[in-house]
């Protein structure tokens, strides 16, 4: 039962006391959002490419 108010909604500490600093200083990650739309149209492309290569190659 003591350790009841050891959770993080309990603590005293603020919630950046608690973080990384690395965390705390880099809180914005909207570039990575926009990286990963761009790397699943180029893996989509890429795979329509492997199999158009493969659909042509396996009909001759």
């Amino acid at each position: 039962m003591e350790n009841q108010f050891n959770t993080p909604e309990h603590s005293n500490e603020k919630q950046e006391e608690k973080l990384p600093p690395i965390a705390v200083e880099e809180k914005d990650d909207a570039p990575a959002g926009r990286n990963i739309k761009r790397t699943i149209i180029i893996a989509v492309c890429v795979l329509i490419v492997f199999y158009l290569i493969y659909y042509f190659m396996s009909a001759h």
